[in-house]
């Protein structure tokens, strides 16, 4: 059986003879894996089109329902890769490994794909926003997992209006109406106006991760998502040595 799909690129990885077991984001927002005969070999057609968060039409040959599948064809449509931006590159490392353990095989998500084909998208276009990009996908990450309540009201007490001050297991997003907190320990002001932004814009428009709120908005979500998985990944490691 011969399936031909849209799909992004995740993680490639070295397999004998200079071929590659490559794992895929599918355009129905599941994760597929395939291996790619002779891809790494100089004179393979499709070298070029396994880097990383490339959206691929690609072709698998083999039964439906088998974990492995050889790649028939890998044809490059667009990559976001930006040739010596050395913080983009790194964020689309970051992006295929959160995805490559997010996503599922035989579960789809189309969220998924089109939530990393729109971060891809604006990579390309804005690779000096590469930090607020990754900021936006892990928030929308974590709202697709089911692990990120609203914003607009605080889960203990319904206020609307009061700055939010922590993140809670039990309660979600809390305020200071009702959570007594040390300032020292406190989110800053503004986390619920930059989760609203988040939340309402764009990739490509994804605000700035520098000024305080949204420095502490990222590191707390980040940290909830790298919980989720597990612990920190190999990826943000390099990234976090490299440029933060």
């Amino acid at each position: 059986m011969i399936e031909t799909l849209q799909a992004i690129v995740l993680r490639p990885t070295l397999f004998q003879d200079g071929g590659l077991v490559v794992s895929f984001l599918t355009e129905h927002g599941e994760r597929k894996v395939g291996i790619a005969k002779g891809a790494k070999k100089p004179t393979a057609k499709w070298v070029s089109a396994f880097e990383p968060l490339s959206l691929v039409r690609v072709g698998f040959f083999g039964k439906e329902q088998a974990e492995l599948r050889r790649v028939t064809r890998c044809e490059l449509q667009h990559s976001p890769l930006t040739l010596g931006h050395l913080e983009s590159n790194l964020v689309m490392a970051c992006l295929a490994d959160i995805f490559d353990r997010v996503a599922k095989e035989g579960v789809e998500d189309e969220r998924l794909f089109r939530l990393l084909s729109a971060c891809g998208r604006a990579l390309k276009d804005h690779p000096d926003r590469a930090m607020s990009i990754l900021a936006y996908a892990e928030h929308w990450l974590l709202h697709c997992m089911g692990l990120l309540p609203h914003s607009r009201v605080c889960g203990a007490c319904g206020e609307e209006a009061a700055p939010i001050v922590m993140l809670s297991e039990d309660h979600g997003w809390r305020c200071a109406d009702c959570t007594p907190m040390d300032p020292a320990k406190a989110l800053p002001a503004g986390i619920r106006e930059h989760l609203r932004i988040l939340r309402t814009c764009s990739a490509e428009d994804a605000p700035d991760s520098r000024p305080e709120a949204a420095r502490a908005c990222t590191e707390l979500l980040r940290n909830r998502l790298m919980k989720e998985l597990g612990g920190e990944l190999r990826s943000y490691e390099v990234m976090r040595r490299m440029v933060m």
